[in-house]
């Protein structure tokens, strides 16, 4: 008897689980038609929800939502305080636009291009790290230190002792990384910090069920500012790997920039609304840049993410390939494009635009790493030359167009960063920067395997299957 008693609450457990995953995934369903998404994204997840709503149902609550309504509260705070509080940064950054960029300014309000920047580029951790650590050490004010991985491994290591050094000198030191891609610090690394007088922050989704449920939003961004009057920005985290220090990847080919002037601000208010949604704190920070030998580039820090009123991040990149007349050069680590950058690359090569895509040849992410070969495989951009780079690992994230624009940050060819992340963009004009960058290119292209008209039909059948199955992750990936 009782043992059928226990079967009959079982049955009605389980049939009442079903019928509230059922009812979940229509309501579930409504919502992704009724939001604003890719036809491709709202299909999927809506069957998904519908027809499979077991497994469906937790996927959605993890990865479906593409919008962080706190965060954007937050956000409109943060501007209409910095508004109210600098009213001359603001004005001063919407007068000095590129024309070129018209069309950015209902995307980043006042933040526009700016004059007379400084910028110098690198392209390898270990310059980027020395340039980085000699500026810690100038520091006389507060050091902002935001990256989305950082590592307490030896390199880590030596960043951390600075930072503390730095802190005990009565230095403000606000350190800020992402609770998904440093997952691997332990308290006793953050009671380190915090012992020593550095403010802390965890882009994290919360402690509630409703916002762990949040930890699909990462922050992407990587960025070190020094007193408000330079600042370093570009693909690198921190970490052994990043210095070609991991056999697994050995030489790591990454692009990272330092710059002085104006765009600093820019920099600099990206970080305090990611701060203040952290913290709700607004630590006081410098905005007047000293005067300094000016420099002769225009810049603009293009900070997007998913609180975006529009698609920030695909607006801009669509424009720039749109803008291209002659050549078009991408570094990307990873490539799983939208219709809209499929179609913007395949008009490029209509308009005979010399298109080339480098791609890592060694995978961190095995399954964006197999979607490639199917994205790099379609027939709409049979005129784009692919290549594949073979001294170790491409992390780069870098376009160059034409002879005066290159592009360089966190933002890699894929839904993730152009939906999902929180990322950063150093847009700039400079025909010195232009031509640097464009002797770097040449010797990663010529580190590089061009791959072959149709690289996917030269793979095994289980790879060819696996590239085709992947690619329907695509929203995910």
């Amino acid at each position: 008897m009782a043992s059928f008693q226990w079967q009959g609450i079982w049955d009605y457990g389980l049939a009442t689980t079903l019928m509230v995953l059922h009812v979940s995934g229509i309501l579930m369903a409504a919502r992704v038609i009724l939001s604003h998404r890719s036809t491709q994204g709202t299909i999927a997840w809506a069957l998904g929800l519908i027809l499979l709503p077991m497994a469906a149902v937790p996927l959605y609550l993890v990865f479906g939502r593409n919008r962080l309504r706190s965060y954007i509260v937050a956000k409109h705070k943060v501007d209409e305080e910095f508004s109210r509080q600098h009213p001359q940064v603001k004005q001063q950054h919407a007068g000095i636009r590129g024309v070129k960029w018209n069309f950015l300014t209902g995307l980043i309000s006042a933040r526009g291009m700016t004059e007379g920047n400084i910028i110098e580029v690198f392209f390898s951790g270990r310059e980027t790290y020395d340039s980085i650590i000699e500026g810690i050490g100038r520091a006389k004010k507060y050091i902002i230190f935001q990256f989305f991985i950082f590592r307490d491994d030896p390199e880590g290591r030596v960043f951390k002792e600075k930072l503390i050094e730095k802190a005990k000198r009565g230095i403000r030191v606000y350190f800020l990384v992402d609770a998904i891609g440093s997952r691997r610090l332990r308290r006793r690394f953050y009671k380190e910090l915090t012992d020593a007088g550095i403010e802390v922050g965890l882009f994290s989704p919360g402690t509630s069920l409703r916002s762990r449920l949040r930890l699909n939003f990462r922050n992407h961004r990587k960025v070190v500012i020094v007193d408000g009057q330079e600042a370093w920005m570009g693909g690198l985290n921190i970490g052994m790997e990043y210095v070609g220090k991991d056999p697994r990847f050995g030489n790591w080919r990454d692009t990272h920039a330092r710059v002085k002037g104006d765009v600093i601000d820019n920099i600099q208010l990206a970080f305090l609304e990611d701060w203040y949604w952290v913290k709700r704190e607004m630590p006081p920070m410098d905005w007047d840049q000293l005067p300094a030998e000016p420099g002769n580039s225009k810049a603009l820090c293009l900070a997007t993410g998913p609180t975006d009123m529009t698609e920030t991040c695909t607006l801009a990149f669509v424009h720039l390939i749109n803008r291209a007349s002659r050549r078009l050069w991408i570094h990307s680590p990873y490539f799983v494009p939208s219709d809209e950058i499929i179609v913007a690359l395949q008009l490029a090569t209509l308009r005979g635009v010399d298109v080339r895509i480098l791609l890592p040849s060694k995978a961190d992410h095995r399954l964006v790493w197999i979607s490639s070969y199917y994205f790099s495989s379609l027939p709409q951009l049979d005129k784009v030359l692919f290549y594949r780079y073979q001294n170790g690992f491409l992390h780069s994230k870098m376009l160059l167009l034409d002879d005066d624009v290159v592009a360089l940050g966190t933002v890699n060819f894929d839904n993730r960063s152009f939906h999902i992340n929180f990322e950063a963009t150093l847009l700039i004009e400079d025909r010195d920067i232009v031509r640097e960058c464009d002797r770097q290119m040449r010797a990663d292209f010529a580190q590089s395997i061009e791959d072959p008209m149709d690289p996917l039909a030269e793979k095994g059948l289980f790879f060819r299957l696996a590239a085709r199955s992947t690619r329907l992750l695509a929203p995910l990936l």
